[in-house]
């Protein structure tokens, strides 16, 4: 994955943003934006997707010269706040800054998912990326991710790990290692980040998505023993990735991006694609963004849109093949 920080790429954000936007004019469709844009976040203020939404608005609004509001709509795994988008004019005017939450865990597990990831929304721009990092308490026995791997194996049933929750991301991908690498371990689902149990030694180990964790690995008090991907992360090139250390490879990453409720206009799309890529190209947003581990991601709408339904179909299997659902 590499970051957006090319000149060329400004200049060439910037003219395919004019050239669609009088393409829109030429075609009788009235230019974008003609008035005041929410994009709407499904988690609290303060959190990683908040914080790069806002970002991302800041940066927008001053290319518009229009109001670009964030509008936090928490509650049940972001599925809110899509749901709300999904229903929303298809004019542009109401975007979704999703993550894989929502967009494919959620309506992976739920029996009766409020919008179909694909056919509800018209993707826009994948915004970033980041790798998970397996953690332990500081004092546990173990050092490495093997010794992690055969602790669990010769105590099945006795480990526990935390998540978020039930059917999120950190779930799923923990149940997909569990399947990988043959053991049992007891899933203590938390209403937030699940430091709280390790820390007090209630669960022996957790994933969790970068940045969030590094000020904890940065103190001493968890041990991060593997990185998921196919590379070590600049940010930890201490820590080696799952497969590096005999394992397989744990190949999942929360991931960010920008929908809009299906029907959006190819010009409407263009538009906010190539700003959204200059934005994210200008180097106070590059470096507020890159910092703590996470990767500017790259692409067409239509390459986001590819990616959104590869990893729903992906934990729809993962859910069945663990009988995991939710209401």
């Amino acid at each position: 994955m590499q970051a957006f920080g090319c000149r060329w790429f400004t200049a060439l954000g910037t003219g395919l943003g004019l050239v669609f936007g009088l393409h829109g004019l030429a075609s009788g469709e009235p230019p974008f934006p003609a008035g005041p844009v929410k994009i709407v976040v499904g988690f609290g203020a303060g959190g990683a997707p908040d914080t790069a939404a806002r970002l991302l608005a800041t940066g927008l609004s001053r290319r518009w010269s229009q109001p670009v509001v964030v509008e936090n709509q928490v509650g049940a795994s972001g599925t809110l706040a899509a749901a709300s988008v999904a229903r929303a004019k298809p004019d542009g005017s109401t975007l979704l800054f999703g993550v894989a939450a929502n967009l494919s865990v959620a309506p992976a597990v739920m029996r009766q998912p409020p919008y179909d990831p694909v056919k509800s929304f018209t993707p826009v721009a994948e915004v970033a990326r980041s790798a998970y990092v397996w953690l332990v308490r500081a004092d546990a026995p173990v050092a490495t991710m093997p010794e992690f791997i055969a602790w669990a194996r010769r105590e099945p049933g006795k480990l526990n790990y935390g998540s978020p929750g039930q059917g999120t991301q950190h779930h799923l991908a923990t149940e997909l290692m569990k399947r990988n690498e043959g053991v049992f371990m007891v899933h203590v689902p938390y209403r937030v980040a699940a430091y709280q149990g390790l820390l007090a030694g209630d669960i022996q180990g957790m994933l969790e998505s970068l940045p969030a964790p590094l000020a904890l690995i940065d103190s001493g008090r968890v041990r991060a023993l593997a990185v998921t991907g196919p590379a070590r992360l600049p940010g930890l090139p201490q820590v080696p990735t799952f497969q590096e250390q005999g394992l397989h490879e744990l190949d999942v990453a929360a991931w960010w991006g920008v929908v809009g409720p299906a029907g959006l206009s190819e010009a409407v799309v263009a538009r906010l694609h190539a700003d959204i890529r200059a934005v994210l190209a200008e180097s106070e947003t590059r470096g507020a963004l890159t910092r703590g581990g996470i990767e500017l991601a790259h692409g067409t709408p239509e390459d986001f849109g590819a990616h959104i339904a590869r990893e729903w179909q992906r934990w729809r299997e993962v859910a069945l093949q663990r009988e995991l659902s939710s209401d």
